[in-house]
């Protein structure tokens, strides 16, 4: 029997699937060969595991696939969208494999192989005796006809898009010439609109063309916005709600809300990959539930473009009670965190003191103090800067009873040898960090399992995050308004790989729109680090009313919408 040009022993039964699947209109009876040509293929006996499971949302995106030219697919993290849309792109190719090319866009080949080329490349591997010719180095897999000849445009092609490459993307769609032509755009969000253009007035002149869009929603004005239009515009539609809807290019959007993902809806854990009661409540935790990262990565919800992307907000300040003192129930300990900007693109050396100990209802806490600018004297030719600015240390920790074993400070860059003369001069027993270097090891709290570098792109970003779940268990205090500020100023985005983390942006970005360096901010949540790592503090949910440890929370000094307009700083030179 040939199918396509594939030729396959009459006898097989996965000829005969193949053929049903390309030949039967039917979309039910598409459907059903589509599910029996993935467990010959994937879900075989003989295999460790199985790699294409029939779940609910990969039904649901099967299903859309069969009925609609045209489709885009939002969903949260790790709702199997890349893996399952691999498995429709090799379905459609092994069905007439002479005769259909299916590409593949993603922002580059590196997370590509984190993403639907990696997909392809574990279903690709367990498949014997195909006639196909894999060169993953450049993300191609070819057909190899019955004279053992390679057709470069029949076959599964990646093709790098990222935004500073749209040029030669586009380039590459031109002209391509076959009879059956799939488009998937894998991460579009992250991908020009003129992706878009060209599939629909190159691509689409091919006698048969798909194209399927997917993405975490971002924004309804990038690549994945404008695919995803409603046919009536987007007031037609109340997207928080709507699980699917018609588009302007007449296909169909279908959203996969985490929310409701089958073990939610199921109340069990039945697909470990999809997000799970555990993961929904770390994630409502961590970014919380009416966040740009949460109703985007969880939610699967359109935001505008120029809606908040900071890390805190004054609402989550104000609620946690940060800006309140502390009632110590015994003595705290001292500690310090510094961050001599000079070196790491910043405006001032800040030195951000701080306590960490027990509050009155017998809650582990930190509250931030002081925030001294150490300045150097330029007319002093006969000590060196940094000579400078080392001896403040020492005599501010010294006055403040701060051992050196308590003192963090950033070394990124400049400031490694900065800290090499720290500890020469002073004690070399204080913690470097580096904010551009691995996230830690720590727990992010008592109640995930997840730790820092699971979490986080670097250590500045994990630096600036830990706090979010501390504000929620009411374990820091002591935030001014000029901090308060800065840490509601600062952005962040999630980088994908092979786990959804997150990534603080620059100081240079940051600088370029308040015109000033955040260096309150990292040198509090130095000192915030420093009792993390060296005292042990970490989010624990604070006493509830009725404990015995219980007390009323401490009186609030002022509230944060009025702190934000204040004058008064605590910033001391």
């Amino acid at each position: 029997m040939d199918v396509g040009g594939f030729s396959i022993p009459p006898t097989s039964l996965l000829t005969a699937l193949l053929y049903g699947f390309a030949k039967h209109e039917e979309p039910l009876a598409r459907e059903y060969y589509f599910w029996r040509i993935c467990d010959e293929l994937w879900n075989r006996e003989d295999l460790p595991e199985k790699l294409m499971v029939k779940h609910p949302w990969a039904e649901m995106m099967i299903r859309a696939a069969i009925n609609n030219k045209y489709l885009a697919v939002g969903g949260s993290a790790s709702s199997g969208k890349s893996h399952t849309m691999a498995a429709w792109g090799i379905i459609n190719w092994l069905s007439q494999p002479q005769d259909t090319l299916v590409l593949m866009t993603s922002t580059t080949l590196r997370e590509a192989r984190k993403r639907i080329w990696g997909s392809v490349m574990s279903l690709l591997s367990v498949i014997d005796d195909a006639p196909i010719k894999i060169r993953d180095s450049i993300g191609n897999a070819s057909y190899v006809n019955e004279k053992d000849i390679l057709i470069e445009r029949a076959g599964l092609s990646l093709i790098s898009a990222e935004k500073s490459k749209t040029k030669e993307a586009v380039g590459k769609f031109i002209g391509i010439k076959q009879k059956r032509v799939i488009l998937i755009g894998d991460e579009l969000s992250e991908l020009s609109e003129a992706i878009l253009n060209a599939g629909l007035t190159n691509l689409s002149k091919n006698p048969s063309f798909q194209m399927i869009g997917m993405s975490n929603p971002n924004s309804r004005f990038d690549a994945f916005g404008v695919w995803s239009t409603p046919k009536d515009g987007w007031d037609s539609v109340d997207t928080n709600t709507a699980d699917e809807w018609d588009t302007k290019w007449k296909g169909k959007y279908v959203r996969l809300d985490g929310e409701r993902s089958p073990n939610i809806l199921a109340g069990e854990t039945i697909y470990p990959w999809l997000p799970t009661e555990e993961k929904l409540a770390e994630d409502k935790a961590l970014l919380g539930v009416e966040s740009r990262g949460y109703m985007r990565m969880v939610r699967a919800v359109f935001f505008d473009s120029d809606e908040t992307t900071g890390i805190y907000t004054e609402n989550e300040i104000a609620n946690s009670k940060a800006m309140n003192s502390v009632q110590w129930q015994s003595t705290p300990i001292n500690l310090c965190g510094i961050d001599p900007a000079f070196t790491n693109g910043g405006d001032r050396c800040i030195a951000f003191l701080a306590k960490c100990g027990y509050d009155s209802s017998g809650q582990y806490v930190i509250e931030f103090g002081q925030a001294v600018h150490l300045n150097d004297d330029a007319t002093n030719k006969a000590i060196p800067r940094t000579y400078q600015i080392v001896k403040q240390i020492k005599d501010l920790c010294t006055k403040h009873n701060v051992p050196p074993e308590n003192v963090s400070v950033d070394a990124t860059g400049a400031g490694a040898p900065f800290c090499d003369v720290l500890a020469g001069e002073w004690s070399g027993r204080f913690m470097r960090v580096s904010f551009g270097g691995k996230a830690s090891d720590k727990r992010v709290s008592v109640n995930s399992k997840l730790v820092g570098h699971e979490l986080y792109v670097n250590r500045v970003s994990e630096l600036w995050f830990v706090g979010k779940e501390l504000m929620r268990t009411r374990q820091i205090f002591g935030v001014s308004s000029d901090l308060a500020q800065e840490i509601t100023g600062r952005n962040y985005d999630h980088v994908k790989g092979s786990t959804l983390r997150m990534k603080i942006e620059s100081k240079p970005e940051y600088k370029a729109r308040f015109g000033k360096s955040p260096d309150l901010a990292d040198a509090a949540f130095l000192a915030l680090d420093c009792a993390r790592q060296r005292l042990g503090l970490v989010a624990v949910d604070p006493p509830k009313e009725g404990d015995v440890s219980f007390n009323k929370p401490p009186r609030s000094i002022k509230t944060l919408s009025g702190a934000l307009q204040n004058a008064d700083t605590t910033l001391v030179d």
